[in-house]
């Protein structure tokens, strides 16, 4: 009987515990459409267990949360995970993101890394003709594991009109990546959005000329 008592109460100890080991995490009251502004009105909480694996969001950073942008859809009642709130969604409006294949003849020695500044530059696929080249201002946004073939493709950030022109270039074979300066000023830190082509400055042609 004492026996059965306190097994008895060990279990009343051992749910406790586990009623109360929790913590308190936001939770989509609707759908949140991915690019739209999170505000409180779409948040509500529940809780969870304190051992969730799941990188949530505790109720305690709301004001954290409220005003910025979603990264992609959360559907009504799902919890939100860190990744999912962004200050700013990429491509932002007027830009877009294209991938470039280079395989490893073109590719820069020196590795890419997201944010750096390159220059799409674009050459006659037989090398026959005389015409200078041309080049498109980019940034990358990732890199990607080289392919079994060697083959890397390399996401960059141009502006929406150019990325249609870069788009058929690379297809064609005609686009390797320059990498620039990692101490641009930040009057240079985005490429241009009203879809001109930017012309090489003394400096862009000094260095392109050089062997």
């Amino acid at each position: 009987m004492i026996a059965a008592i306190g097994v008895g109460a060990l279990g009343a100890v051992l749910l406790w515990a586990t009623l109360t080991d929790t913590r308190t995490v936001l939770v989509a009251r609707d759908t949140i459409v991915r690019g739209s502004v999170i505000t409180a009105e779409d948040l509500t909480e529940t809780q969870v267990g304190a051992d969730v694996a799941l990188d949530l969001i505790g109720a305690g950073a709301r004001g954290d949360v409220v005003g910025q942008r979603a990264a992609w859809d959360v559907a009504a009642g799902a919890p939100l995970t860190t990744g999912v709130v962004t200050a700013e969604l990429v491509p932002p409006s007027g830009m877009s993101v294209l991938g470039i294949v280079l395989p490893p003849p073109v590719s820069p020695g020196l590795a890419l890394l997201p944010g750096d500044r390159v220059r799409a530059v674009v050459t006659s696929a037989d090398g026959a003709s005389e015409q200078a080249p041309t080049f498109h201002e980019a940034q990358v946004v990732a890199v990607n594991p080289p392919a079994p073939d060697g083959q890397t493709v390399v996401d960059v950030l141009v502006s929406h009109e150019e990325a249609i022109t870069l788009a058929a270039e690379a297809a064609a074979g005609k686009v390797t990546l320059v990498l620039d300066s990692r101490e641009l000023d930040e009057q240079n830190t985005a490429p241009p959005t009203d879809g001109t082509e930017p012309s090489p400055s003394p400096s862009a042609s000094s260095e392109t000329g050089e062997g």
